[in-house]
């Protein structure tokens, strides 16, 4: 039961975002909730979203509840694993960012000693400030 009423599925995002779970389990749990919260939202269509947290819980408690329902190993893999792939993507981004500047090094290296220029451009250098112009004819 997808329910669209907005209160409903406000409810429901903000618990998702607190459910640290596997996925086949979060949709498991969060499908049980939503009908039930679309059930109450039926019989009292004037709900608001103070009164579905008084009545299933603030989405933070709910959640803790629902994940109460899960295998602890289960999660602490899940974690585990996410862990990794956040390990894993700071330590690509750090790779990124090292071979960035050693490119960078090594082109102001050859920018300043003027090696890398071979074309028919003149490097003038005023006041430590390297610039490049075509010769004049």
């Amino acid at each position: 039961m997808k329910s669209t009423h907005p209160v409903v599925r406000k409810y429901l995002r903000a618990v998702r975002r607190q459910l640290d779970v596997p996925r086949e389990d979060r949709e498991r749990l969060l499908g049980r909730l939503g009908q039930a919260v679309a059930a109450y939202v039926e019989e009292n269509p004037e709900a608001e979203a103070e009164e579905l947290a008084s009545v299933f819980g603030t989405p933070e408690i709910c959640a803790a509840e629902l994940m109460a329902e899960c295998d602890p190993n289960r999660i602490a893999e899940m974690r585990r694993r996410k862990r990794r792939r956040s390990i894993a993507l700071i330590a690509a981004l750090a790779a990124v960012l090292v071979i960035l500047m050693a490119v960078n090094h090594y082109w102001l290296q050859h920018a300043i000693d003027g090696s890398w220029i071979d074309g028919p451009w003149v490097t003038v250098r005023d006041h430590g400030i390297v610039t490049e112009r075509p010769p004049l004819e």
